[in-house]
């Protein structure tokens, strides 16, 4: 069963999943003023897509986008991800490049969590996370299928495989083309928080998977995400509609609980 994970004041595995609010800005200024509107809009958690920043190769400059995000923030983490074009994301990058911008941020101790693809090149990325938890930062392993979802034995054996990194957090999103995809992340996800303490994080993306992004207190999901600008995967829903929704089922399992 998962062992929640605290973060700041913020609790990850228990309760309604937390809102993660990305930003996709490509400058300083855009990013800043996103987080303003992140922060305005009581996001439980912003993640920073360095992916689309357009300096993300110049250490200095992301180092003072750092800088100002956590004074924007405050107390709300703050999580740090390149997403790779292999995964869905806006940069083809190199395995050294990608490790060496992570590690940057790590040391620069503003980031609270830093997503690492680890199904690619696996035993570097094995090794990235250790050096990144050394930093003392949170790590989320991540996979991400914009194609297909596989079964749900697949998936749970993917998961089992991203359990293998020594990471704090397990992510996975696929992309379905029926319900019955959107069935298999959710029983995967179900059958993996059986078997492992560690907070997991899923998502079926598109409308077709919608449903995964509000009903993750149910099937074990602890983290969804809303937009507050552009989305930053398909099928994300705009944080208001979000919280209004995971509190409305978050009643109702409650209800459910008195009436046992």
């Amino acid at each position: 069963m998962t062992k929640p994970i605290q973060i700041k004041n913020l609790t990850i595995g228990a309760g309604i999943p937390k809102i993660c609010v990305p930003l996709t800005g490509t400058t300083r200024e855009k990013i800043c003023q996103e987080a303003e509107d992140a922060k305005k809009a009581a996001a439980d958690l912003v993640e920073w897509r360095a992916d689309f920043f357009e300096e993300l190769m110049n250490p200095e400059a992301c180092q003072n986008v750092l800088e100002a995000l956590a004074e924007i923030l405050g107390e709300t983490p703050l999580l740090f991800t390149i997403r790779t074009s292999e995964e869905g994301g806006n940069i083809t990058i190199s395995l050294e490049d990608y490790a060496a911008c992570n590690i940057n941020i790590a040391k620069g101790k503003k980031a609270d969590l830093v997503d690492v693809e680890v199904m690619s090149n696996s035993e570097e990325k094995k090794k990235l996370v250790a050096e990144l938890q050394k930093e003392g930062v949170k790590v989320i392993a991540s996979s991400h299928d914009f194609h297909k979802t596989d079964s749900q034995e697949v998936l749970l054996n993917r998961f089992r495989e991203m359990e293998k990194s020594g990471a704090d957090i397990l992510k996975m999103a696929v992309m379905p083309h029926g319900f019955e995809d959107v069935a298999a992340i959710m029983e995967a996800t179900n059958a993996m928080r059986q078997e492992c303490e560690k907070p997991l994080v899923s998502m079926a993306m598109g409308s077709i998977g919608s449903i995964t992004r509000i009903s993750g207190e149910n099937f074990g999901s602890g983290i969804t995400f809303g937009t507050i600008g552009a989305a930053s995967a398909p099928g994300q829903f705009p944080i208001g509609e979000l919280r209004s929704l995971l509190d409305a089922l978050h009643e109702k399992n409650e209800e459910d609980e008195l009436k046992q």
